[in-house]
């Protein structure tokens, strides 16, 4: 692999040192195949405006990017009007080859093999060695591609614990996911997948303690009550009914308390356990 942009911006054998060197490469990587104009670039390196030697400065680091890709026995970097192009070659580039990984996984959970899923998108997790395109400021296009990035890494990351609950291993997956929980908040897939994990676990107490901690956020940051996939997987850790979705309002003859009275939510804990101790 000899360009890579999930995690720090490198270039093998040799990665420049000039982070700006680092922040063309990156954009001429994450348009690879494409024309990137001198433009779109100088918009990249100087966002508040390039400087007077923008044009030459930007063909000097050119010409350095040149020199050490052609260290690698070849030289896919050319320029071409308005700009200037990058060829990758199958199997040089980490992104390129997490993609492919993770359309992989997403076909084998379409076909319910799940092994494969977990297999697949544990090799395209590994690819990464930190947060998207790091070590380098980010423009307009890297600060788009890496909040991109990190959104597909999370969907791989949700995809390949849902396989490996599937598969039983729910007792070796609640470290990471209270870990993953903690970082992401307000990420309510990680919140449903580490209360699942608790349940099968046995630890009840603990799952009931991660609901009410998401809800807690939810409401603080967002002002907003958990949605379907938390409530039903609150209702399987409570023993209670599987939640329905909520109706869509529409018009009718019943006045506006009796639609209210018509959606029972959830039971919550403290009346699972009220109810306990009267039985």
């Amino acid at each position: 692999m000899r360009f890579r942009v999930l995690g720090p911006v490198r270039l093998e054998p040799r990665t420049p040192s000039a982070a700006k060197q680092r922040a063309v490469l990156a954009v001429l990587l994450l348009r690879a195949g494409s024309v990137v104009s001198a433009s779109a670039l100088f918009d990249e390196l100087w966002p508040q405006g390039p400087p007077r030697t923008a044009a030459t400065t930007l063909q000097v680091y050119v010409s350095h990017l040149r020199k050490a890709i052609a260290e690698g026995g070849d030289a896919p970097l050319v320029t071409r009007a308005p700009g200037y192009l990058l060829r990758v070659r199958p199997g040089e580039f980490d992104l390129e080859r997490f993609e492919e990984l993770h359309r992989d996984g997403r076909g084998a959970a379409r076909r319910g093999d799940f092994a494969a899923v977990s297999g697949i998108l544990g090799e395209a997790l590994g690819l990464w060695q930190g947060s998207a395109v790091s070590g380098v400021e980010h423009g307009p296009v890297l600060a788009a591609a890496a909040a991109r990035l990190e959104e597909l890494r999370l969907e791989a990351l949700e995809l390949r614990i849902e396989a490996d609950l599937r598969l039983g291993r729910h007792e070796e997956l609640t470290g990471e996911l209270t870990e993953l929980a903690h970082a992401h908040p307000l990420r309510e897939q990680l919140h449903c997948h580490l209360m699942e994990a608790l349940r099968r676990a046995g630890r009840t107490a603990d799952a009931l303690r991660a609901y009410r901690t998401v809800r807690r956020s939810l409401h603080d940051e967002l002002g907003v009550p958990p949605g379907p996939a938390l409530a039903r997987v609150h209702a399987r850790v409570v023993g209670g009914p599987v939640p329905v979705s909520r109706p869509v309002r529409q018009r009718t003859a019943f006045p506006a308390d009796s639609r209210r009275a018509s959606v029972v939510p959830p039971p919550d804990d403290r009346v699972i356990r009220a109810r306990r101790r009267s039985a």
